[in-house]
């Protein structure tokens, strides 16, 4: 995703010079089974292929990057999720394969050799990440719920 374009002169006013410099911000949201410093050399070397003659072109990766995540489908933290779910809604959960940035489950994955459990409980009309979102207080008490009921299930099954 091009996140961000810039260059040439930013003040107040006009100036015609033409920019001698140009930036943009970039990021790249990875799957599961993709590393991000291969993801970093594949950009970098698909850019430079086609970067024109007399131009000059620097890629500085910055490190906000995060392995991605998976959870196996029949992890039995994904049943403890479809019974609170069950209690919660009085009917089965829809799964969705999803992406999102958490670096800290990759980390636990890593680390500690665990996996983690992520359910939310938002609504689609919250609008989440827009520049106009919000969370209503029900579905926070609704989260905090849910996750109560999360580590009391798990407790069950450990």
């Amino acid at each position: 995703e091009i996140n961000g374009i810039y260059g040439g002169f930013q003040g107040d006013g006009v100036k015609t010079v033409l920019p001698s410099a140009a930036h943009a911000k970039i990021t790249c949201r990875l799957v599961a089974d993709q590393h991000p410093q291969r993801i970093i050399d594949a950009l970098t070397a698909h850019v430079a292929k086609h970067t024109p003659p007399g131009v000059q072109v620097t890629v500085t990766p910055l490190d906000s990057g995060a392995t991605p995540y998976l959870m196996p489908a029949d992890h039995f933290g994904n049943e403890a999720a479809r019974v609170v779910h069950l209690e919660l809604y009085g009917k089965e959960p829809f799964y969705a394969r999803s992406g999102g940035s958490i670096p800290v489950c990759s980390l636990f994955l890593e680390n500690l050799g665990v996996y983690t459990v992520n359910f939310g409980f938002g609504l689609s009309d919250e609008r989440a990440h827009s520049p106009n979102e919000f969370y209503r207080l029900a579905s926070f008490q609704r989260g905090q719920q849910g996750y109560c009921m999360l580590l009391h299930q798990l407790g069950k099954e450990a």
